[in-house]
């Protein structure tokens, strides 16, 4: 069963465990819980188009100034917020990847060329892909860490990336919705090489349990392209309670380290778990994996209450890979104890 994207439980049984959507397994943080309920208090007038209280707070975060941020209806709806406001003619883009920016670019027209990650090299981003970066080159789109294979890009490649983009004239967008759950985000982010070429995309979506508010934000090395993308799209894109979600969580540090603790220790579980299975799997640290099993893997756990996500429509994998989610230790438990018995 191959769907778009994972997490699309819309008609399955209310008991279905879902691993096809990576979202923080301790749920939504108490602080933000209640935030979202005493926002439904101010729901009966409309959001603040500028999202100020929220970007202040971003701001204050990521240290960065008020004028580059831009908010959004998650991370997706800044995708392509992007791609409208620049309307790049030619795009690089890595493979497999999010789905999101190739559709957003093909809908604008834009010529995409691909950088393909192999199974044979644990689909890192290498120094190769710089030489892939010219001056026709409008725009590149890095995920990282990349969904679905959960790999980081490697500090020196990704330090060659930043300055090529900046030789060539390029813009170049790190999806980091996911960079959260690593522990590594002083270390790995964009932000280490910033300049006024970068923006980085953000979400609460996944880190703080809220897929369904939508919520996110995107930080800019130029103030001016900020200004261009925040013209784009609907006037009230994010929610009153969305915007409450943003500003609340910036007050969860101890939530955010007691989950980068939780998802490191149950990923190390299932990683054992799966060896003993004899299922291979690409090394993650995020908070899914990405494994290679059979065709139909996916049918079987559903028949058993289990859903998983069919990677077969992603470029450059096939209907044998498939990336699972790190949940609760008693859901992670019932997922082996169910390939065990499958196999």
């Amino acid at each position: 069963m191959i769907q778009e994207h994972g997490g699309n439980i819309y008609g399955q049984s209310s008991s279905i465990i879902d691993f096809s959507a990576n979202i923080n397994p301790l749920g939504m943080p108490a602080k933000v819980k209640k935030a979202v309920m005493e926002s439904i208090e101010k729901s009966d007038i409309y959001p603040d188009p500028e999202c100020v209280s929220l970007r202040k707070s971003i701001s204050d975060y990521e240290e960065v100034p008020y004028k580059k941020i831009v908010c959004g209806n998650g991370a997706a709806d800044l995708i392509y917020r992007i791609v409208s406001a620049l309307k790049p003619k030619e795009a690089l883009i890595t493979a497999p990847a999010f789905g999101e920016y190739r559709k957003a670019l093909s809908e604008y027209g834009c010529k995409i060329s691909e950088y393909l990650l192999y199974e044979d090299n644990d689909f890192i981003v290498d120094s190769k892909i710089v030489s892939c970066i010219n001056d026709r080159t409008d725009i590149v789109f890095l995920c990282n860490p990349n969904n679905p294979t959960g790999r980081l890009i490697p500090c020196d490649v990704l330090e060659m990336i930043a300055k090529r983009c900046i030789e060539t004239g390029t813009i170049l967008v790190s999806d980091e919705c996911f960079i959260g759950f690593t522990g590594k985000e002083e270390t790995h982010s964009l932000k280490k090489f910033f300049n006024d070429n970068c923006i980085i995309l953000k979400a609460f979506t996944k880190l703080f349990a809220c897929a369904g508010l939508r919520a996110g934000y995107a930080v800019f090395g130029n103030s001016d392209l900020a200004e261009k993308v925040r013209g784009t799209g609907q006037y009230w894109s994010v929610s009153v309670p969305a915007q409450a979600v943003g500003i609340a969580a910036f007050q969860c540090d101890d939530f955010v380290k007691k989950t980068i603790e939780y998802i490191c220790s149950e990923r190390k579980y299932l990683e054992e778990q799966l060896t003993e299975c004899g299922i291979r799997f690409f090394s993650s640290e995020a908070n899914y994996i990405l494994i290679k099993s059979f065709a139909g893997l996916d049918d079987m756990l559903l028949n058993s209450g289990i859903m998983i996500r069919n990677c077969g429509n992603y470029r450059g994998l096939s209907n044998v890979f498939y990336r699972i989610a790190v949940r609760t230790h008693s859901e992670n438990l019932r997922l082996i104890e169910t390939i065990k018995k499958i196999l």
